[in-house]
């Protein structure tokens, strides 16, 4: 933990220099060139700020995605839970992302290729692009990409909207390549915060993305799926929950390095668990639920928060909103020092299941379920080793809820989504693709007056409005191409 923090104080000292030095050793340095910092140190902040921009990122993460899959609700900002959604909560991740997490990769591999870097690293930084890019494909559809980050390397301010179908063939290619580039050891040392050097996790990372990105796409391309499917597979994915890639945090001296939900939630006092996963938890007497939510508080006994409401609605119904008396999520889960993950091994193991499921092969399927189950109980204990669920309890859960080759694709589907938990971005996603869980819109109340979409659940996020004024040109042409910069334009797969 120490050496972690003096990382991360090098890399905030570094950055600071870059930031006010600049002009005082030579008054005629070129102002749009970026300044050089040791490609280790890049590496480090480029996991810091993909993990966790503090504010920005998990602002659309937190109050957007996660009341969009209904895990959580915030009173404070209930936009997301009516489908008003506020424009700074849908267009933060993109913000953030154009001016650090993209920018900064593409700075790494363009150093690396001025380097003559073509090994460990740049595969790695190329597996990275593809993780950074696909979540905000997903999200916003058509995106700058082949362009995109390059400001300050051929002043291209204004790149081109590219075609998400391109991209996503574009980012498998990425991840193949990247792949192939890893060899047996790496040179960033500590600055690996992910999997600290491990270059067989790399590679399976990679490849687990790879999986993610082909199943994505199997609704709209199934013989492209296919094929990267099965390289996928053969390649090498995650293959126990010590593969999954996550980012440990820390309560250490700087604010680079602290989970933003642990950051921000106690900011957002009235934020609570959705009635909708807590009734699913509830239900299935899934010993989860007294993970996510603490049992010892004397609301949890009332339930989550009804979903769809703000304070009139609920002060109609006579809940006191200054208590709002449901269920919160788990305080001893929502600390700073607490981990956030890229991609699990039970979220791969749910889609391999899935896989196997639709071709027939159910024994295959049931194995990678009921893996999947057991992954998604066991990461609780990364929180704290005190959630740590018995062998007896997952199997006893199992036994309860098996695997069912008729309705396996539901299954799944809700199973990932409960898994998924903290991981919204890629919860939305995946409801998207395949339909599941059967979310309701506002949690089946009626529809609120306030909606902007008649009533539909949202299906991507929205560009910034300023990009009209920023990026004019380019702008008019994706509204042209993909359809209204609205709630209800669907991203190219999403087609369920």
């Amino acid at each position: 933990m120490k050496k972690l923090n003096i990382i991360l104080l090098t890399i905030s000292f570094a950055l600071l220099s870059c930031e006010y030095d600049e002009g005082f050793e030579e008054m005629n340095v070129d102002p749009t060139a970026s300044t050089s910092l040791d490609v280790n140190q890049k590496f480090a902040y480029l996991f810091l700020k993909s993990a966790n921009d503090e504010y920005e990122y998990s602002y659309t993460e937190i109050l957007c995605a996660g009341q969009l899959v209904q895990h959580v609700t915030h009173q404070t900002f209930p936009q997301s839970s009516i489908f008003t959604l506020r424009e700074d909560l849908l267009t933060a991740s993109w913000d953030v992302a154009y001016v650090t997490t993209i920018k900064t990769v593409v700075d790494i591999i363009d150093q690396l290729e001025n380097d003559g870097n073509t090994g460990t690293e740049m595969g790695i930084a190329r597996i990275m692009k593809a993780y950074i890019f696909h979540k905000i494909v997903d999200a916003y559809g058509d995106t700058p990409y082949f362009n995109a980050g390059k400001g300050y390397i051929d002043s291209n301010f204004r790149p081109a909207y590219d075609d998400a179908q391109l991209i996503y063939m574009d980012m498998l290619k990425e991840l193949e390549e990247g792949v192939a580039q890893i060899g047996g050891s790496t040179t960033l040392g500590d600055s690996d915060l992910i999997f600290g050097g491990d270059t067989t996790k790399w590679k399976k990372f990679g490849n687990s993305l790879m999986l993610r990105l082909a199943m994505r796409i199997k609704n709209v391309d199934s013989a492209n799926s296919s094929t990267w499917v099965a390289k996928a597979i053969a390649g090498g994915v995650m293959s126990s929950s010590d593969d999954t890639a996550l980012m440990v945090h820390t309560n250490g001296p700087t604010d680079l390095n602290k989970n933003a939900w642990g950051v921000y939630y106690p900011r957002y006092v009235r934020a609570r668990l959705g009635k909708t996963i807590y009734d699913w938890l509830s239900a299935k007497s899934d010993p989860r639920l007294t993970i996510i939510a603490n049992p010892q508080e004397p609301m949890f006994s009332a339930g989550g928060n009804p979903y769809g409401f703000n304070d009139e609605d609920l002060s109609a119904q006579g809940i006191d909103v200054g208590t709002l008396p449901y269920a919160r999520v788990n305080p001893a889960i929502s600390r700073v020092d607490q981990p956030r993950m890229f991609l699990t091994y039970a979220q791969t193991a749910f889609v391999l299941a899935e896989h196997y499921g639709a071709t027939g092969d159910h024994a295959l399927a049931e194995i990678n379920y009921n893996e999947g189950v057991t992954s998604a109980m066991n990461q609780w204990a990364l929180w704290d080793p005190s959630f740590a669920l018995s062998a007896a309890d997952i199997s006893a859960y199992l036994t309860a809820n098996p695997y069912d080759s008729a309705n396996y694709d539901e299954l799944i589907g809700d199973q990932f989504w409960v898994a998924s938990f903290f991981d919204w971005f890629e919860a939305f996603a995946n409801f998207r693709r395949t339909g599941f869980p059967a979310l309701q819109p506002f949690g089946g109340n009626p529809a609120h007056p306030e909606n902007l979409t008649n009533g539909t659940i949202p299906r991507r996020l929205i560009y910034n409005p300023n990009e009209a004024n920023i990026n004019p040109e380019n702008f008019d042409a994706v509204i042209t191409s993909q359809g209204p910069n609205n709630r209800t334009t669907r991203v190219w797969w999403d087609v369920n």
